[in-house]
């Protein structure tokens, strides 16, 4: 019994030093973050922290399909200059204004990360980032990391948006609508929607000041655009996004909606013996970097809640008593902290069991504590790009594109955002359902 005992406080430790050096060795910018995440992984395998076999049922290839279907499909969408005839328009509609535009694009980003999985979104609306700042002559860097970060923040305002919204969904046998109002409440909707609304506001005043170089009226030159080319790409894409809306219905993964999508335009790519956008395409797509870096953050985030770790600070709550206020905040807190760094996924599905045993002690509604954790860790992860896929993938695009982002300069935007969210998210919160 001690032995095991001690096995176990082994593991949690090795877990936990193996999360926090991946962390510094990212923030000190001296190894590459695919590395760091590699070699964290690695540690918690060969130590014994968590099974391989387990730890590949962490890692989620549904998501990596997805990221490399959407990679392609969006590489096309910029060679077939509609990305860069969409972005002269957004240009012309606001005559140039950063501001406006900047509030405007991650909007859209919200708003469509509702129905879309983020990474989705991400790499959809990127290429319209990077094609302003080329027109506008300015840094497209700290807009493409709001974008990501606006494109997190809706995931559990239905209960088709992200994994952990679908989770406590199939838990708890709740409705689409119950994600809107819940017995009369205002549910996850307005507790994560308002918040985004804030956040994008306050960011935009804050960092939508970059310098514009060129002027407007050099933007009125016509962009030539192959209409069948620009058709092949938009049927697809489309395709690709009503399979991913009606995923639930249809009970399919994320990869094969992108799949379909990327298989179709490569097809008739093929048909036009457009053999150099294939490959590029295809090359585009398969970011091993970006991949290998995603995979070792889902192993090392198993490990942290195979070890327990998760756990104990979930019951570490039930020593407030039964405080629904401290109970309730400590459990959003303490979800913002962890989503920072770990993967939302397997945290919700982990802590999910954790809140019915609260629920039980306390006598505090399931859907109370579900809501509490929802808030934390869907408004929480955009500290860092670690704990969300969709900045890991915003990050590894600017780098692609020439830009070096330091892990403090994301923290700096990422900060701002998450504290405005989680701080009108929690007052809301406490609004609808504590009081």
């Amino acid at each position: 019994m001690i032995l095991g005992s001690r096995l176990l406080t082994f593991q949690k430790a090795i877990a936990l030093v193996a999360l926090i050096g991946m962390v510094a060795a990212i923030a000190s910018e001296r190894v590459k973050r695919w590395v760091a995440a590699l070699v964290a992984a690695l540690i918690v395998v060969s130590l014994g922290v968590i099974h391989p076999v387990i730890a590949l049922s962490y890692v989620d290839f549904d998501l990596l399909g997805l990221i490399v279907g959407i990679g392609i499909l969006s590489y096309h969408l910029k060679r077939s200059n509609v990305v860069e005839w969409l972005s002269i328009k957004l240009v012309m509609k606001f005559k140039g204004n950063i501001k406006p535009i900047f509030f405007f694009i991650c909007l859209i980003a919200g708003i469509v990360s509702i129905a879309l999985e983020n990474v989705s979104v991400v790499l959809l609306i990127a290429p319209i980032i990077y094609s302003l700042g080329r027109r506008l002559g300015f840094n497209p860097v700290t807009l493409l990391i709001a974008m990501a970060l606006s494109s997190n923040i809706a995931g559990s305002a239905t209960m088709i948006g992200d994994p952990p919204a679908i989770i406590t969904a199939s838990e708890y046998g709740l409705a689409f609508m119950d994600f809107i109002f819940y017995e009369g409440r205002p549910s996850m909707f307005f507790i994560t929607v308002i918040p985004m609304l804030i956040a994008i506001s306050l960011t935009t005043a804050i960092y939508a000041r970059s310098a514009i170089t060129k002027p407007v009226s050099d933007l009125s030159k016509e962009v030539r655009l192959d209409k069948v080319y620009v058709t092949e790409v938009l049927v697809f894409l489309a395709i690709k996004i009503a399979l991913l809306s009606l995923r639930n219905v249809l009970h399919i993964p994320l990869s094969l909606s992108a799949a379909v999508g990327a298989g179709g335009l490569i097809i008739t790519r093929l048909a036009h013996k457009d053999l150099e956008g294939i490959k590029e395409g295809v090359k585009e797509g398969f970011d091993w970097e970006l991949l290998l870096f995603l995979v070792g953050v889902f192993i090392v985030s198993g490990a942290f809640n195979e070890s327990g770790l998760a756990r104990d600070f979930a019951y570490s709550i039930m020593s407030l008593g039964n405080n629904a206020f401290l109970i309730t905040s400590a459990l959003i807190w303490i979800s913002v902290a962890l989503s920072a760094f770990i993967d939302n996924v397997p945290y919700v599905a982990t802590m999910i069991p954790v809140i019915n045993v609260i629920s039980d002690a306390t006598g505090i509604g399931r859907i109370t504590l579900a809501w509490a954790l929802l808030t934390g860790a869907t408004l929480g992860g955009n500290i860092t790009y670690i704990g969300a896929s969709a900045n890991a993938t915003a990050i590894r695009l600017a780098e692609k594109w020439g830009y070096r982002v330091r892990f403090i300069d994301f923290i700096k935007i990422g900060l701002v955002f998450t504290m405005s969210s989680i701080l009108s998210g929690w007052a809301l919160y406490i609004m609808f359902w504590l009081l």
